[in-house]
C-alpha cells in the first residue's frame, strides 16, 4: 500500500566525495548519480511517505577533512547513512572514527582495499564496488595470459596501493610468476626517477603501475623518457586517462593493458547511461557513477523495507532487497520495486552495475574490465572477467 507522500518531510542521506581537490570532477559526478537515484524514488512517493534527500559534504581527499565532514553529517544533519568515500584510506578513516563507533551505516561505491573487508565494523560498512582481491587476481591472470614471467611494481603508498599490490603479487606468484620489486611512491613527489630505477633489477618484462591521476602524468613522462620499460600494465584508478601525458610521449605506451572494475553493458546499464546523461547531463565516462547510483537506490529500498530510519534496521534490510531470493527489480522499474516492497514482497535488486549481492563482510563480487592503449588512446577491449574465468586476448587489436 502506497503511503501518503509528505514533501515537507525528508529522509536525509549523507555523501562524502571530493569537492575541493584534484578529483572534484569525479566527486561531482558521483553526487549527481546519487541525486538522480533519489529523484526517481521521490517521483514514486519517496521512502516511507517522505522525500529522500542527499546532503553532499566534502571528503577533501584526506582523512582529516573527511572525518570532520562525516561528524557534521551525523551530529548536525542527523543522517542514518553515509555514501562514501572515494579513496580507501579515507573510507577506512571515516569508518573507524565515525561510522562504526556511532553506529551509522556507511556504503562506499568506490573503495577497493581488502583492508575494508576485515574491519571490525559490527556490519555497518558495505561497498558496491568489488574488493581489490577480485581486481588484483584478474590483473595477475591477465599478466600471465600476456606471457610475462617477471614483473616489477610501483604503487601509491596508502591503504589502496599496499592492499592491491599485495593481492596482485600473491596471485601472480601463485600462478608461477615472479614480482621482482615492489617500489612505493607518493602523490606529492616532483620526480620519480629514483623509484623507476629501483624497479629495474631482476630483468622484469613489464612495469605494473598503481597510481592516482594526479601522480600519473609525471611518473609516466619520466618512464617514457627513461626508456627503462617497454611494456606496462595499469591499474586504472578513477579519473585516469592519457590526456594528461605529453602527446609526443603517450604513444610510447601503445599495446599496454589496463584493468578496472566494471560491468558488462546490459539493457539496464544502457538505460542508466541514457537517462543519467539526458536528465542530469551526467558524464557516463566517470568511473563508479553506476555504482554510486545503485547505492542510492538500494539504500532507499532498504529504508522502505525497514520502515525505519534506524541505521541498524536499514543495515539489516539491505541484504534483503539486494540478495536473492526475490523478484528481480532494477532502476528502470522503480515504481514496481517500491510497490512490491510496500506490499511485503521480497525483491532482488539488479542494478546498472550488475548483480550486487552482499556477502557476510558487506562486499560484492563483480567483474573487471580489460582496457588497452592503442594509438595513444585508452580503449576498452570489451572483455569483462571474474577471477578464474578464461581471458581471450586473441581478438584484441
Amino acid at each position: 500500500e502506497t503511503k501518503a507522500f509528505d514533501p515537507e518531510a525528508t529522509v536525509k542521506i549523507g555523501t562524502l566525495f571530493p569537492q575541493s581537490d584534484a578529483r572534484s570532477e569525479v566527486g561531482k559526478e558521483r553526487q549527481l548519480a546519487i541525486s538522480f537515484a533519489f529523484d526517481l524514488v521521490n517521483e514514486v512517493g519517496g521512502v516511507n511517505g517522505k522525500r529522500i534527500e542527499a546532503l553532499h559534504r566534502d571528503s577533501g581527499g584526506t582523512p582529516g577533512v573527511a572525518i570532520s565532514s562525516a561528524i557534521a553529517l551525523v551530529t548536525d544533519d542527523g543522517v542514518p547513512a553515509i555514501i562514501g568515500a572515494a579513496s580507501s584510506v579515507v573510507t577506512i578513516a571515516v569508518a573507524e572514527t565515525v561510522s562504526i563507533p556511532r553506529g551509522v551505516l556507511q556504503i562506499s561505491p568506490a573503495s577497493n582495499s581488502s583492508l575494508i573487508t576485515h574491519l571490525d565494523d559490527d556490519d555497518f560498512v558495505f561497498r558496491t564496488t568489488p574488493s581489490d582481491i577480485v581486481w588484483g587476481q584478474v590483473t595477475a591472470e591477465l599478466a600471465r595470459e600476456i606471457g610475462w614471467d617477471r614483473v616489477a611494481m610501483t604503487f601509491i603508498d596508502d591503504a589502496f596501493g599496499e592492499s592491491i599490490s599485495a593481492n596482485f603479487s600473491e596471485h601472480f606468484e601463485t600462478l608461477g610468476g615472479e614480482v621482482t620489486s615492489q617500489v612505493t611512491h607518493s602523490s606529492s613527489q616532483t620526480s620519480y626517477g629514483v623509484e623507476l630505477t629501483q624497479a629495474l633489477p631482476g630483468d622484469p618484462s613489464a612495469l605494473v603501475f598503481i597510481a592516482y591521476p594526479e601522480t600519473s602524468r609525471e611518473l609516466l613522462l619520466e618512464a617514457a623518457v627513461s626508456g627503462f620499460f617497454e611494456e606496462y600494465l595499469f591499474f586504472l584508478t578513477s579519473g585516469y586517462n592519457l590526456e594528461q601525458v605529453d602527446a609526443l610521449r603517450k604513444e610510447q605506451f601503445d599495446g599496454s593493458y589496463g584493468t578496472r572494475p566494471g560491468a558488462e553493458v546490459t539493457p539496464v546499464r544502457e538505460w542508466f547511461f541514457e537517462n543519467f546523461a539526458a536528465r542530469k547531463n551526467g558524464n557516463i565516462e566517470i568511473a563508479e557513477v553506476s555504482e554510486s547510483f545503485d547505492t542510492g537506490l538500494m539504500l532507499a529500498l532498504a529504508i522502505e523495507k525497514a520502515d525505519s530510519e534506524n541505521p541498524s534496521a536499514i543495515r539489516d534490510a539491505l541484504r534483503e532487497i539486494a540478495n536473492p531470493p526475490g523478484i528481480i527489480v532494477g532502476p528502470q522499474d522503480v515504481a514496481t520495486a517500491f510497490e512490491l516492497v510496500r506490499n511485503g514482497e521480497d525483491v532482488d535488486y539488479v542494478g546498472a552495475s550488475g548483480r550486487l549481492d552482499f556477502d557476510a563482510h558487506g562486499d560484492v563480487g563483480g567483474t573487471v574490465e580489460i582496457w588497452r592503449i592503442t594509438d595513444g588512446e585508452l580503449r576498452s577491449t570489451g572483455i569483462f572477467v571474474s577471477p578464474g574465468s578464461p581471458i581471450d586476448l586473441s581478438k584484441v587489436r
